[in-house]
């Protein structure tokens, strides 16, 4: 369960480390651990209420997006100390702030999602954007155009996708969670959709990650950016580390009716991120709003409804198969236009058999004749019972029956 607050005040408090000295202390002035740690807890415990209290995010960089515009007039002028609004659509957060000398204003550390801008100034028609979206490690750029009127009259425009991206060099893809939430997924798995951006493919069909491998069926999480190995990217869930350090997979795979967006940085990358070499790939997930919405499903798969193998026919029977996926999400207001919630479940059951496969075994005369290989004609041998091993006799009893000549 994930919860999100909001408030007016957009200070973060700063925890400091806690470091303790193995020297033993004297006996006159010796420090006992619940001395210790009992003002500790406090102190702690008051940080912690003062975090809530404030309701700051406490949002990594790479969580969160940036606007930046400049206020100009329609001969091109710049518009100083003119009034900015940024609204969030879903849930109501304003930030304002004043543009500057040059007409520039910034909004830094906006949680992903769709925002509207006003612009108002003295002796000039209210501008406005109705709404636009912003990803996570956007910096967008969001320019306000002021015509010359009275304030009470509105100028309203729609927000467009620039072809280039001018206020930063860092290379993303965004997978949206409209993307997510409609297109097909076989297992419900993002990494599918990370797999198909731009300079990313699936990486090897045998890879540690891959999800086909006999001694790990965890599904894949397997992305090669860039022609780097799959092990070679840094995947972040809410910029919180999602690495499982031993192979190179990752620890936590979030359902998709959870997941907000899923940023993928391939090159280039912003100064907050890093150690990796092939892809910065960063899932953030949803924190409720406004509206009181939830979703509940069941998805299965059975072998009752696949068709035979093509190789073998109708006469092998169909390898067992069942898989059924099911949970639900629930997300809304605590107190509206100021605490949030959101929280989801699912489940994933498998049950899969291998497909049949052609093994030579011993004939049906080898297996009532031990030792009498004088059906081969490529061996054409005979071998006495007293030169036979009991061990071997059992492991030999242990091959199938042929099930053709």
């Amino acid at each position: 369960m994930r919860a999100y607050q909001q408030g007016r005040k957009r200070k973060t408090p700063v925890l400091g480390g806690l470091y303790m000295m193995s020297r033993r202390p004297s006996r006159k002035h010796a420090v006992t651990p619940q001395k210790f740690a009992r003002p500790m807890l406090k102190h702690l415990a008051a940080a912690g209420m003062l975090a809530a209290a404030t309701g700051a995010p406490l949002l990594a960089q790479n969580t969160t997006a940036d606007v930046v515009g400049t206020a100009t007039d329609v001969t091109g002028a710049v518009i100083p100390n003119a009034t900015v609004e940024l609204t969030d659509v879903n849930t109501h957060e304003k930030r304002t702030a004043q543009s500057g000398s040059n007409g520039e204003y910034t909004f830094t550390l906006l949680k992903p999602s769709t925002y509207s801008l006003s612009v108002t100034a003295p002796g000039f028609k209210s501008f406005q954007i109705t709404a636009f979206n912003i990803a996570a490690g956007d910096r967008a750029r969001e320019d306000a155009h002021l015509n010359a009127g009275s304030a009470g009259e509105t100028v309203t425009v729609e927000a467009t996708t620039p072809a280039l991206r001018t206020d930063s060099s860092a290379l993303i893809t965004t997978v949206t969670e409209k993307a997510t939430q409609e297109l097909p997924l076989n297992g419900r798995n993002f990494i599918n959709l990370v797999q198909v951006t731009p300079g990313a493919t699936e990486g090897l069909n045998n890879g540690l990650a891959s999800g086909n491998r006999p001694d790990d069926r965890r599904q894949t999480s397997s992305v090669s950016v860039n022609g780097q190995a799959d092990m070679m990217n840094n995947q972040t869930i809410d910029g919180i580390d999602n690495n499982e350090r031993v192979i190179g997979s990752i620890g936590l795979r979030p359902s998709v009716d959870s997941i907000q967006e899923v940023s993928v940085q391939t090159n280039v990358f912003t100064a907050e991120v890093g150690r990796a070499a092939g892809a910065i790939v960063n899932v953030i997930t949803k924190s409720g709003t406004n509206s009181l919405h939830g979703t509940a499903y069941e998805f299965f798969r059975n072998d009752k409804l696949n068709a035979n193998p093509f190789k073998f026919g109708a006469n092998i029977p169909k390898p067992k198969f069942r898989q059924n996926q099911f949970g639900g999400s629930l997300g809304g207001p605590i107190i509206k236009d100021r605490t949030f919630f959101f929280a989801d479940y699912e489940g994933l059951n498998i049950v899969r058999n291998q497909n049949p496969t052609t093994t030579t075994v011993p004939t049906l005369f080898e297996r009532q004749n031990p030792g009498n290989f004088s059906d081969n004609p490529a061996v054409n041998t005979v071998v006495a019972p007293a030169n036979f091993d009991k061990v071997g006799l059992q492991y030999f009893n242990l091959f199938p029956l042929p099930t053709n000549n």
